[in-house]
């Protein structure tokens, strides 16, 4: 019988990217959405007002994740708040990069622990270094893609925040591929693998380079 041998190589480098490159974007000039009992206006007046306060203190003591904290309940009222969106930006790029770790990940494994607990919310930067093979041994029927693996390209660097090392078979994975900044969806562990279903089968590994507060 002959065999037909599928490889997938993925390539990366560490890219240099402005942690502070949102600064620049300016939001699109909109009305602030308020309700219309001034008595509820000015209690949201009031509610905004001190928490900008308190956001700011923690910013000026660059207790970060508790002044995106604070911020995050002013843009739940008034979304569109010009000032609070700005210091989001601010705070954001900082809890970016205020810690960082290199992990490095086996395409040959299934989830693997990054030690590495993050909170709902919080900015994680992700970038790749390396090389991998993705393989798929078969015959000349080709490879049919399960429908649970359709998700997400074959091969690619993927993640997931669960409990504990072992994720519940309804965490849904996000994918990072070679460079990626996003808000973690939950609070827990953060686990990183090759996406595939059998991964005994594939070689190499990558290095993650992940930033964030954490």
């Amino acid at each position: 019988m002959r065999f037909a041998i599928f490889c997938l190589f993925l390539t990366a480098g560490f890219l240099q990217t402005d942690a502070y490159a949102q600064r620049r974007q300016q939001p699109k000039e909109e009305p602030l959405s308020l309700p219309a009992d001034p008595r509820l206006v000015e209690i949201h007046r009031e509610f905004v007002s001190k928490a900008e306060k308190l956001g700011d203190e923690y910013a000026r003591k660059k207790d970060w994740e508790k002044a995106r904290v604070a911020f995050t309940e002013i843009l739940k009222l008034v979304p569109n708040y010009k000032p609070a969106v700005e210091k989001m930006k601010v705070i954001n790029g900082e809890l970016s990069t205020a810690n960082k770790k290199i992990v490095t990940v086996e395409a040959r494994e299934g989830w693997q622990d990054t030690g590495i607990d993050v909170v709902a919310g919080t900015p994680i930067t992700f970038r790749t270094e390396g090389e991998w093979m993705f393989a798929h041994i078969g015959d000349a029927n080709g490879l049919e893609i399960p429908r649970e693996m359709r998700d997400y390209r074959l091969g690619s660097l993927i993640g997931v925040v669960a409990k504990s090392a072992v994720p519940d078979k309804d965490t849904v994975p996000f994918t990072i591929g070679t460079q990626k900044q996003m808000g973690m969806p939950q609070t827990g562990r953060l686990l990183l693998k090759m996406h595939d279903i059998y991964n005994d089968d594939n070689r190499g590994s990558i290095r993650v380079e992940i930033t964030g507060n954490f």
